[in-house]
């Protein structure tokens, strides 16, 4: 007892002494435990301040995110939904209202390939090495009046109706008419695709030979291309494109047509074909350089078909050559074409154009955001159908925004007395002549645009 009572005075005689300032020397295992609790403290309190800092850079970026703008569906070459590299989308929206007549009296219509087809694709390119890249394409027709996929009505393609390649116009399974292909490409060595293709033939008198390109009513490109049989697209083609030298450049192609493999003639309703159908080459020189742009152009195609009477396949084939000159007023185009379609007694079956020849003449004058364009074209039919005729278009452009146009166009084809043509435009038809020598003729306005 008097032990423990001694040991507590010494106790508060030490808590007296440190409470008066003095020397105080805490027990070693004591200073021990202190330390310890204050570097736990020291920690707990630094987990904290990361804890709070993390919060912080997070409630920043969530509010970055939800200030940021809301981007359209999608723009040129940059899109809201994220394309892979190299993938590019792009497409041409039509419309117009027509008024026309092609012998039934007059019609107003709806049309979506007044200035240009319609039409939606999908372009890839993805770089190997050394400069070469694979490149890809598939494009799709679209007529905005009906919804349908296709490419018009007035389409025709040098493979139409060969069992492999299917039809031309896009109904059915061949969603992608217009092109098709994938291969590689060289800066250095030039192009070389497979697939579904324009023609060399086709591209020259659609960019050198008349001011109207594929559309408006009158166009010399939706009516002289029949002499020959001039290919326009070629199903199970093999296309070479080549650099640029000094001006020229060569778009050479293949198709091997009809590649069911077979040794006999296949009947196709009342028409034949064998495995040789639509098989054929395409060759055209371009010169491009300063105010001139020239083409000229070479193609021998087989038939798709022959008909009863016909001893076998007849061959398409002909010749164009198509320029213009920029004169600063005003820019001139012209093109020439002779062709004979020839062969198993075509001449004396079908007949229709088995020998031809024809020209256009064009002009478009540009006045600031305006254009005022004309061409007339005439096509002489040999054969002994003798199916001569002439047309007129004159047309204006307004450019409303950049890559958007409103248009007016006018026009009319003078069919002779055995003529039975149609007047067409980018993909829309006035429709058939109501009788042989009747000329139909049609006005329309409308809006372009491209993405």
């Amino acid at each position: 007892m008097k032990k423990q009572y001694m040991k507590a005075t010494k106790v508060a005689t030490a808590v007296a002494l440190c409470a008066m300032g003095m020397t105080c020397v805490a027990p070693a295992h004591a200073e021990t435990e202190i330390e310890a609790l204050k570097r736990e403290l020291a920690e707990q309190r630094e987990l904290i301040n990361k804890l709070l800092a993390a919060q912080a850079s997070q409630k920043e970026s969530i509010e970055k995110i939800e200030a940021r703008p809301v981007q359209p569906l999608a723009q040129a070459n940059n899109s809201a939904i994220a394309l892979p590299k190299g993938l590019t989308v792009y497409g041409t929206m039509d419309v117009n209202v027509a008024n026309n007549n092609s012998g039934y009296g007059r019609k107003t219509t709806v049309g979506s390939a007044g200035m240009t087809a319609t039409s939606i694709g999908i372009k890839g390119e993805k770089g190997l090495a050394e400069g070469l890249r694979a490149v890809g394409e598939v494009e799709m027709g679209v007529d905005l009046s009906t919804g349908v996929a296709g490419n018009g009505p007035n389409a025709s393609g040098i493979n139409a109706g060969v069992p492999s390649g299917g039809g031309f116009i896009g109904n059915g399974n061949q969603l992608f008419s217009r092109q098709a292909y994938a291969g590689l490409a060289s800066d250095i060595y030039g192009t070389l695709v497979l697939g579904r293709q324009y023609s060399g033939s086709y591209i020259a008198a659609a960019t050198q030979g008349n001011v109207f390109g594929v559309g408006f009513y009158g166009n010399s490109t939706l009516f002289l291309p029949l002499i020959g049989g001039m290919p326009t697209r070629l199903n199970n083609a093999i296309v070479y494109k080549s650099p640029s030298f000094a001006g020229f450049s060569v778009y050479a192609t293949y198709t091997a047509g009809n590649e069911n493999n077979v040794n006999s003639t296949i009947l196709s309703g009342t028409s034949r074909m064998t495995d040789s159908s639509g098989a054929g080459w395409d060759v055209a020189l371009f010169y491009r350089r300063q105010a001139l742009n020239a083409a000229l152009s070479v193609w021998s195609v087989k038939n798709a078909a022959f008909a009863d009477q016909e001893t076998g396949l007849a061959k398409k084939a002909g010749w164009q050559v198509a320029a213009n000159y920029d004169f600063g007023l005003f820019r001139l185009f012209g093109n020439f074409f002779s062709g004979k379609i020839s062969g198993g007694n075509y001449e004396n079956v079908t007949k229709t154009l088995s020998k031809a020849h024809g020209w256009s003449l064009s002009a478009g004058v540009p006045y600031g955001r305006h254009t005022f364009m004309a061409s007339y074209a005439r096509l002489d039919d040999k054969s002994l159908l003798h199916q001569d005729a002439s047309a007129i278009g004159i047309a204006y452009t307004f450019k409303l925004y950049d890559a958007t146009w409103l248009y007016v166009s006018y026009g009319k084809m003078m069919n002779k007395r055995n003529s039975t043509y149609s007047l067409g435009n980018g993909g829309d038809l006035v429709g058939s002549p109501s009788a042989p020598g009747f000329q139909p003729n049609g006005v329309m306005l409308g809006l372009n645009f491209k993405f």
